[in-house]
């Protein structure tokens, strides 16, 4: 019997023995893996990958990032890519399937459907799906701008196509979640360029940390603008005043008591220019009812504005503003302001409020460009002669390219403002002509106010 139990406890041992070299035989391998993806022998490392995904599925997630880096590598160079997109798409799943705890799972779901779209793998039902299941189990981590558009895209194509039960109004709905999701990343990605930004201000250098932070931020809110941009291109085509009135009529009175089918309908209005309509009217009255905010104020403030009651329209415009604490948001909300005044050709005032917009928040730069435009459009009466008028262009070019000092993301668009804008201001010639040497002031004698400094020659 005592022979027996030694016998039970070395051969536990053994087991126990020959499974920790196998985890340390793992980590071996995973090490000598990763150092021939960093170095990009990537031949060499995918026949490790194969090995480790055999027999050490579990080991890190470091198995899965370095092995994208491999079929990413194969997409770029190697001729079969839609194959090679295959692959990565098997090894995000395994790496969900492996890794829960250390996988966004919607940022990997959102990968794999913008692989199968790209590269027109399985059918768009499957593609959609896909989109579809990181909506709805991990919205936070699902938020690659070109994924949300393409979740989009996938399901106005299906409406379009007629056949799949979809009606406008559950098209408006996804339009509005989605909406939603792009500006809450562009609360965010502003919030952290922002703080970025002040302590630049402050003298302060970025750490390579902060600065590669910077960079990925600008380079989603470009993104976000491109791809929200397509997105409202496309509800476009299908939610015009003759189709979302009767729409939101139709369904108004089952709505009555939903506070966010009431926003999300007011805010499609709102933004298609419908506001003048009595719908519209009703739909604030019933929100603002329901769950006051600074959006419902600023409604009730245009409605009043319209009705040519001056007062009231000031008062509810102070309530919005008030109630908005969120720096970004009422840098948005004083942003909307300032496009509604642009629209009605009250330029001052369109001025007053996109420079509180950039007040709230400092990254900002689309305020600046609108001013730019501002400038640009009243340079014929604010000089007595060819030569004050075209230095308006002057300060034109000033606004653009403060622009782009405060959003790189708009360094491009900025700086093709700029030039236009001097092609358009007096030239060199122009201003040896006038006597000027360059550091001058020339007033601007109209709205804009103040004066503009003179190039130096």
């Amino acid at each position: 019997m005592k022979n027996i139990f030694t016998l039970l406890v070395t051969g536990l041992f053994t087991i126990t023995s020959f499974t920790t070299l196998n985890a340390q035989d793992c980590k071996t391998k995973l090490s000598l893996f990763a150092e021939n993806a960093k170095a990009k022998n990537y031949a060499e490392a995918e026949t490790q990958l194969n090995e480790l995904r055999k027999e050490c599925p579990t080991i890190s997630s470091a198995l899965y990032a370095y092995g994208e880096r491999i079929y990413k590598n194969k997409m770029k160079t190697g001729t079969d890519k839609r194959a090679a997109a295959e692959e990565l798409i098997q090894l995000y799943k395994d790496r969900m399937a492996n890794v829960p705890a250390k996988t966004k799972k919607g940022d990997i779901l959102g990968k794999i459907g913008t692989l199968m779209v790209d590269h027109k793998i399985g059918t768009a039902k499957s593609q959609y799906d896909i989109f579809d299941e990181a909506f709805k189990t991990d919205l936070k981590n699902f938020k690659n701008p070109k994924s949300l558009y393409q979740y989009f895209e996938l399901y106005y194509n299906m409406y379009t196509d007629g056949n799949q039960g979809i009606a406008l109004e559950n098209l408006i709905q996804k339009y509005e979640e989605l909406n939603e999701k792009f500006e809450s990343e562009s609360e965010r990605l502003a919030k952290t360029k922002n703080e970025l930004i002040a302590k630049k201000d402050g003298g302060q250098e970025l750490t390579s940390k902060e600065a590669r932070a910077e960079r990925i931020a600008d380079t989603n809110v470009k993104a976000i603008a491109i791809f929200s941009g397509n997105m409202e291109s496309l509800i476009e085509k299908v939610s015009t005043c003759e189709t979302l009135i009767p729409l939101f009529r139709k369904n108004f009175d089952a709505n009555r008591s939903n506070a966010l089918w009431l926003k999300r309908a007011a805010g499609r209005l709102d933004a298609k220019g419908c506001d003048e309509d009595p719908l519209f009217v009703e739909l604030v009255e019933a929100v603002d009812a329901l769950e006051p905010s600074a959006n419902s104020k600023r409604y009730l403030s245009g409605i009043y504005e319209r009705k040519g009651n001056a007062t009231r329209a000031e008062e509810y415009l102070k309530q919005s503003l008030s109630m908005e604490t969120d720096p970004i948001r009422k840098g948005k909300l004083l942003y909307k302001i300032a496009d509604k005044a642009k629209k009605k050709g009250q330029k001052s005032k369109a001025r007053k409020y996109y420079l509180d917009a950039v007040k709230s928040n400092p990254s900002l730069g689309s305020a600046y460009l609108k001013i730019a435009q501002l400038y640009a459009s009243s340079v014929n009466q604010c000089g007595n002669d060819e030569f004050t008028k075209r230095a308006g262009y002057w300060k034109a070019a000033e606004m653009a390219r403060k622009a782009g000092q405060v959003d790189p993301s708009l360094k491009s668009i900025a700086s093709r403002t700029v030039n236009s804008y001097m092609k358009s201001a007096p030239s060199k010639s122009d201003i040896f002509s006038k006597g000027y040497k360059g550091g001058e002031s020339v007033p601007l004698n109209c709205w804009i106010g103040g004066s503009v400094r003179v190039p130096s020659l």
